[in-house]
């Protein structure tokens, strides 16, 4: 049994809305058991690897690979990992108004086990905030409370998602960020897939890489502002974040055959 761990019990402070107890990555064995009766604290635990065991609540759950389990504050739990494939896991323990307030308005009560959804990134980075010896507690704390609630908001939208093919995922992420900038990296790894498998996958089901369907969308939708609205063509590019106008123009010229320009005069009497 081998484990990394940030403590944090000494620097609490009851004026925070928000307390993070401690941190960590726990490799472990057929020995692991941890069992605890109405504490005041919250914990997300991602599996990075291995099964186990977690009774909560009078509910018998099964985390594995790629599973969020969560404790929530005054519940009795027991979880152990199993002896032929422990787990490997990163998690998080924190309690306060704010830990409260994001469980009580963005998660289904009762819910202690939210399965296949990738959440390591976000965990990651509140280990490296943790392991990070620059920051007051405030500073910390500060961090790792938009990381709580990124993961939380990813939790939520998995749940209200979970119907959803891996393929819809992924269009469905490309679609609400249509005027942002995303990077294809971001997206691997918010669905924890390889670069060409995600590729592979959402070819399958579209017939078109996620970076051609995203582009293309983007240049429909500067279509809708030309035709639509009096933004020039400079204020277009900037609010679909193109790198420049340049690029925009030329990305458009690519995909309509015709510049921005030239097809809001062909069109002037529809935005007239």
């Amino acid at each position: 049994m081998r484990e990394e761990i940030y403590n944090f019990w000494h620097r609490s402070d009851s004026k925070l809305p928000l307390n993070v107890v401690m941190s960590g990555i726990s490799y472990c064995d057929k020995n692991y058991r941890i069992e605890r009766h109405g504490e005041d604290m919250y914990s997300f635990e991602y599996i990075i690897e291995g099964s186990g065991v977690l009774e909560i609540n009078s509910q018998t759950l099964y985390p594995q690979k790629n599973d969020v389990y969560l404790l929530t504050a005054n519940s009795d739990h027991l979880y152990y990992s199993s002896e032929d494939h422990p787990w490997v896991k990163i998690w998080v323990v924190f309690y306060g108004d704010f830990a409260a307030y994001l469980f009580k308005r963005y998660l289904p009560a009762d819910t202690y086990l939210i399965k296949d959804c990738n959440i390591l990134s976000y965990m990651n980075e509140i280990i490296h905030i943790s392991s990070a010896g620059n920051k007051s507690y405030a500073e910390l704390i500060d961090e790792c409370s938009v990381m709580l609630l990124k993961i939380v908001l990813r939790l939520k939208n998995h749940l209200e998602h979970k119907m959803l093919s891996a393929a819809e995922q992924i269009k469905l992420c490309l679609d609400v960020n249509i005027e942002n900038k995303l990077d294809m990296n971001d997206v691997c790894a918010q669905f924890g897939y390889s670069k060409n498998y995600l590729i592979k996958l959402f070819r399958e089901t579209y017939g078109i890489t996620p970076y051609a369907y995203f582009r293309k969308h983007k240049i429909e939708l500067a279509k809708h502002y030309l035709l639509h609205t009096y933004l020039n063509i400079n204020e277009i590019s900037v609010k679909l974040n193109f790198a420049d106008q340049h690029y925009f123009s030329s990305s458009f010229r690519a995909i309509v055959g015709i510049s921005p320009s030239e097809y809001r005069k062909s069109h002037y009497r529809t935005i007239k």
